[in-house]
């Protein structure tokens, strides 16, 4: 990201107020008095971009009052004009230079929360250029959706933002507002640290490593990334595949039993499944294909006998009315079996939820008191119960005992729990499946109650018919379970269907979970190491250059977790001892620090591919009365170590000709500025 172009105007009644500032590669200073609007232009930039979160949680405009309610005419005047419309305009470019100008109004305009952009056209040509997009900020989905203007942004410079955890348990991308304070380092809070400070009210964990894996794009950071992608993936699979089992299990649950489904996808599975569906029938357990051979074979047996007349099969049909009264007692008496054993097991499984609860209330208050005995409390002691491990019902205090015998530890309390909820949670899992069994049997049981009883009505109605009429009732049983064969070859074709979308995605879990079991985020890769460790000897190499003298160069390290700088001193028995930087540092040294951190990490963007936009912002880096020379070497190594290949932005109040001296020789710019910056201009 280069700047080109920055642009303020504020209109009163009167006239027009405004400041246009042109900014090449490498090095440009700004210089002008202190109170004159150096602060203003830079800040211009943030707000116009919509990065005023990387500032502090509130939405507040970062600008003056000159921007906002009224403008002061002249420096040395005392005349005010109230500002009725104001905007900033920036004209910005990626690494491929393609240009995006930016315009966001500040007063008397559209909302702030509306981002006008012209794409591939300079500052000056916008007013004839039709092609114009307009985005949104600040509202959900301002950095995600593709009318969001983050969103945009992000893409124009080439960064794809990863998504991170938040402390709550949600997620949410790492925004280019988390980012900003490393190319950024405004003249308020920017130098109370060395590194940052980033805005934490996001909530995102672990901010500062992340913000520095993503910029140095190191591979445990992209492996972490990855890592939390596939987890997420791998859960919503997950879920998939239980919300696809319940749905076929619930849908076919009153009419077949569905066997060899597993509660969450397997490797085993995603290769060779192996499900089974079954209906009861006439008392037992058959498949599908058996029960559809069966009615074809009785439809086959009823095909090749001649048709019968009611008159000579009296007693054949009197004996068949015996048997399926028979039958229907038979049933009538399993149904209400089958119902009192649902009602059981339901029992059960109120009871096994019920343990469940309570166990877990065990577990948490054992691990409750193991984190205050790892505190060093001393005051745990045996808590006795007087609730009934068992039945849970109050125990009266006679019957416990007065004194103990030997207590187990609150680990050996936390294993026993543990252990106890994977057992009842395992038969918890069994009574589903004998629920679910008990269901099924009791339904196929009334159904074929029913088909029984509409049997029964067609042998008597074939006993009251003429002698000479047919006999209808063997007719219309085959009728009745070729039907019912017809609609479980329905459910099958579903079943086989869904078996088939569960096998697709155990199959995507497994190529996941492999993937993931291959991630190693347990240390820096070789090229990580390269990239730190330049980073680290840039670091050591500046601060030489600075005249850091708080502790040696070479004793500033960076650290393995988050990449801030601290002291590492050798004692004289050979053991290396870590420091305070911050309590042990003066002032002055901890703005070299800065100066030093900021312009390695962009030396490093130099030599390696990292997410680094290639710009960086100071505003007033000589504000802590840094003497003359350092900040005219910081000025000279800023020139040097930007070369064209990125851009450096600084804002001074220091004399311009000794600004001038400093930069003697280089290609710098100095944009020079007496009074106040925004001045009419019509």
């Amino acid at each position: 990201m280069k700047i080109r172009h920055v642009r303020l105007r504020a209109f009163t009644d009167a006239r027009t107020f405004g400041v246009d500032i042109a900014l090449d590669d490498g090095l440009n200073v700004i210089r002008a008095d202190n109170t004159s609007g150096k602060s203003t232009c830079l800040m211009a930039l943030v707000y116009c971009l919509g990065l005023e979160r990387s500032l502090g949680p509130n939405l507040n405009v970062p600008l003056p009052y000159a921007m906002r309610q009224q403008i002061q005419v002249d420096k040395e005047g005392d005349a005010y004009e109230d500002v009725k419309q104001s905007y900033v305009m920036v004209e910005i470019a990626n690494g491929r230079g393609e240009k995006l100008c930016v315009r966001r109004d500040v007063e008397g305009g559209v909302d702030r929360k509306l981002v006008q952009t012209w794409q591939g056209t300079a500052i000056e040509d916008v007013d004839g250029h039709a092609e114009r997009q307009d985005f949104f900020l600040h509202d959900p989905g301002a950095a995600v959706r593709d009318l969001g203007f983050h969103s945009f942004l992000a893409a124009f410079l080439d960064l794809e933002l990863p998504i991170v955890p938040r402390y709550d348990g949600s997620e949410c991308p790492l925004y280019l507002e988390a980012l900003w304070p490393l190319f950024f380092v405004e003249q308020k809070r920017g130098w109370s640290t060395t590194q940052g400070p980033f805005p934490t009210f996001f909530g995102i964990q672990d901010l500062s490593r992340r913000v520095m894996e993503f910029v140095l794009r190191l591979d445990i950071g992209e492996g972490r990334r990855r890592y939390a992608e596939l987890r997420k993936e791998i859960a919503y699979l997950e879920q998939r595949w239980k919300d696809k089992r319940s749905d076929l299990v619930s849908r076919h649950r009153t009419d077949v039993r569905v066997s060899g489904l597993p509660t969450s996808p397997t490797v085993e599975f995603s290769r060779h499944s192996e499900v089974s569906v079954s209906v009861y029938f006439e008392n037992e357990w058959m498949s599908v294909d058996d029960l559809a051979r069966e009615v074809k074979a009785r439809r086959e047996l009823l095909d090749a006998s001649e048709p019968r007349e009611t008159g000579a099969a009296q007693d054949e049909l009197q004996g068949r009315l015996a048997e399926l009264e028979e039958k229907e007692s038979e049933l009538s008496a399993m149904d209400t079996v089958l119902r009192q054993e649902y009602r059981v097991a339901a029992g059960e499984r109120e009871t096994i939820n019920r343990r469940l609860e309570t166990l877990d209330v065990d577990l948490r208050r054992n691990l409750d008191a193991q984190k205050l005995q790892q505190m060093g409390s001393t005051t745990l002691g045996v808590v006795v119960d007087t609730m009934c491990p068992t039945c849970h019902q109050p125990m009266e205090r006679e019957l416990l005992p007065e004194e103990g015998g030997a207590v187990m530890a609150v680990e050996e309390n936390i294993a026993l729990v543990r252990s106890q909820l994977q057992m009842y949670r395992s038969i918890g899992e069994m009574n589903e499946g004998i629920l679910g069994d008990l269901q099924t049997r009791s339904e196929s049981v009334r159904r074929n109650l029913a088909e029984v009883r509409s049997g029964i009505r067609a042998l008597k109605n074939d006993l009251v018919r003429p002698a000479r009429a047919l006999v209808w009732s063997e007719v219309e049983e085959v009728i009745r379970l070729e039907a019912r064969v017809g609609r479980l070859a329905e459910m099958q074709e579903d079943i086989d269907g869904s078996v088939d979308e569960l096998e697709d995605i155990a199959r995507q879990w497994s190529e996941l979970k492999g993937e993931l079991d291959g991630i190693r985020i347990s240390g820096l890769s070789a090229l990580d190491h390269q990239k730190v460790q330049r980073f680290q000897e840039v670091v050591q190499k500046l601060l030489g250059v600075f005249g850091f003298q708080s502790f040696g160069p070479g004793e500033i390290e960076l650290t393995k977790d988050d990449f801030r700088p601290h002291a590492v001193k050798e004692e004289g028995d050979g053991e290396r001892v870590e420091r305070n930087i911050g309590f042990e540092a003066s002032a002055s040294d901890g703005i070299r620090l800065k100066w030093a951190y900021y312009l390695a990490l962009l030396e490093v963007s130099q030599k390696f591919r990292i997410n680094h936009v290639g710009l960086i912002m100071f505003d007033e880096p000589g504000q802590q009365q840094m003497r003359e020379v350092d900040l005219a070497s910081f000025l000279a190594e800023a020139a040097e170590s930007v070369s064209q290949k990125g851009q450096v932005v600084v804002s001074t109040s220091e004399d311009v000709d000794r600004v001038r001296e400093s930069l003697k020789g280089s290609t710098a710019k100095i944009h020079s500025y007496e009074g106040f910056m925004i001045q009419p201009i019509a």
